[in-house]
């Protein structure tokens, strides 16, 4: 029974230790999941985390503005403008610009980057895993010659710690490398295109006005090809010729590694021979005593001694020498190896590597769309959930806004634009922003006409003529409608009426108004003309 006992107690936590592994295992790679969600995901979890420290209880931002009851000359409350202008750079960042997408298109094509992709993850996979190898590698070439006098699990420490920086700068060279070769080919492109172009130019002379981020990708659309594609190409000398500094690096860097580690490999090799020499050599030597006992009548004869102790020797070199054989076979295999890992990482530098300038930006501008029209429907979506997002804490503040004002204000017009915010909505905000931006000043109906004076002269160009009173679609602009969009009356009065109104209102807010002393010196130099 105790041995019973004893047995199910092991099985139990052999059991329970399995179970508590892959419990453990279940929770780093659900780690790992959230961790790739929340990177590819980052835009929206930043809109959301700035809209739940807008709308936080006590400490929020929302709780500090809601206390602010000033009103502009568009009865905003301007807590209300700053909240919204706060997810309007978020609105903005989404903004589909339909011209750009083709711009960008035209950009790869003009410097002939199109179809060239940047590594991907599973590019990075597969170089970290050849970085193991490599690694893995020279640490057991290095192991035994790195700290020598040092323990052994120190010098095992620090010859990983070489490899491993030894195999992170041949990716590094490497894939320069191969960005290198590309744009020579692309140089080898422009120089073959300018010299059997029939209206050469005496130099290849890039212009670098052509832009992309400053919108001046067009100014080049009648020049020849090569001339575009020479505007385009990035890090080109003044000859226009090509450069091969780092693949002579990368070259002399990678024959310098693989010969050095074979060489190593070999010498270890050769250093076990010997070993094995030495300890063949030992084993064979008479022994110290010999055997009182034995006959002289039953010993070997020197010549069987010396016939048998020449087999050995020459076997044992046979085999040593086999064995030389096998062991350098496999380090040039091993060798070849190293060179085609980095002959592998080389290709993908070519061909991931963008030889233009904006070449990058404008990739990732439009790679995840197929045309136009998914790249529109993208952002509008992307547009309207900053929108929505906007849009409750903007109903949020608008509610703190009006429990603050009916409990500490007095004020007629305070109280009236807190507890009437129907019409001030996010999408609201950003159509006037959007008129008041393209604003112009507007003339209206004045409510008194002054009668003309016959001494006053025709309008000269210091004269300020007077301007038709501008018309809405269902109005005439007067001081009385003006008037009431000042108090907030905007019953019965259309919306465009309203707009205009309130440009007017801010047009007055922000004109010169005319002094007696200027109107008198206007007149005089009327009768003087």
């Amino acid at each position: 029974d105790m041995r019973l006992r004893r047995l199910m107690g092991v099985a139990d936590q052999i059991v329970a230790s399995r179970f508590s592994s892959i419990d453990l295992s279940n929770k780093a790679f659900s780690a790992l999941l959230a961790i790739a969600t929340m990177y590819y995901q980052r835009e929206a979890l930043r809109l959301w985390l700035k809209s739940i420290w807008y709308r936080f209880p006590l400490i929020g931002v929302n709780a500090r503005l809601s206390k602010r009851m000033g009103l502009n000359d568009q009865h905003w409350f301007n807590s209300e403008i700053e909240a919204c202008n706060a997810f309007v750079k978020n609105y903005v960042e989404n903004e589909a610009d339909e011209e750009h997408y083709q711009q960008a298109s035209i950009y790869l094509d003009k410097v002939g980057d199109k179809g060239v992709n940047p590594l991907k993850w599973y590019h990075w996979l597969g170089l970290s895993i050849l970085v193991l190898i490599e690694a893995a590698g020279f640490a057991y070439v290095l192991a035994g010659f790195t700290l020598q006098d040092a323990s052994e699990s120190l010098q095992k420490e620090a010859a990983v710690a070489i490899a491993l920086l030894i195999s992170a700068l041949l990716v590094k060279l490497t894939h320069a490398m191969g960005g290198e070769l590309y744009c020579n080919q692309q140089i080898d492109k422009v120089r073959l295109r300018w010299q059997n172009s029939s209206n050469k130019t005496n130099i290849i002379e890039p212009d670098n006005a052509v832009s992309l981020k400053s919108l001046r990708n067009h100014i080049d659309d009648g020049a020849p090809g090569w001339q575009q594609m020479a505007n385009r190409l990035d890090k080109v000398n003044a000859q226009f010729s090509k450069s091969w500094a780092l693949t002579i690096v990368t070259v002399t860097f990678v024959a310098i590694v693989a010969i050095g580690a074979t060489y190593v490999r070999g010498q270890v090799l050769e250093k076990l021979a010997i070993d094995e020499v030495q300890g063949a050599s030992q084993t064979s030597s008479a022994p110290m005593f010999s055997n009182p006992f034995e006959s002289g009548a039953s010993s070997m004869p020197q010549e069987g001694v010396a016939a048998k102790k020449k087999a050995q020797e020459e076997a044992a070199a046979e085999k040593m020498d086999a064995h030389k054989k096998a062991g350098w076979t496999t380090f040039i295999i091993l060798a070849v190896i190293f060179i085609a890992m980095q002959f592998y990482s080389i290709y993908l530098g070519f061909k991931t590597t963008f030889s233009g300038k904006e070449s990058k930006e404008a990739y990732y501008f439009i790679n995840k769309f197929d045309n136009v029209t998914s790249f529109m429907n993208y952002y509008a979506a992307r547009q309207e959930a900053v929108a929505r997002t906007a849009q409750r804490v903007l109903s949020h503040l608008q509610a703190k806004i009006a429990s603050y004002a009916q409990k500490n204000s007095g004020e007629t017009r305070v109280l009236n634009a807190a507890t009437n915010s129907t019409n001030r909505n996010f999408n609201t905000f950003l159509y006037l922003q959007s008129e008041l931006k393209n604003a112009k000043p507007m003339a209206i109906t004045p409510a008194y006409q002054p009668e003309p004076t016959p001494e006053q002269a025709p309008a000269t160009a210091a004269t300020v003529a007077p301007v038709p009173a501008a018309q809405t679609p269902s109005a005439e602009l007067s001081e009385d409608i003006i008037a009431r969009v000042k108090q907030s009356d905007i019953e019965g009065i259309d919306d465009a009426v309203v707009l205009a109104a309130m440009r007017e209102i801010k047009a007055r807010a922000t004109a010169e108004v005319e002094t007696p002393e200027q109107r008198l010196a206007r007149l005089q130099a009327a009768m003087e003309q």
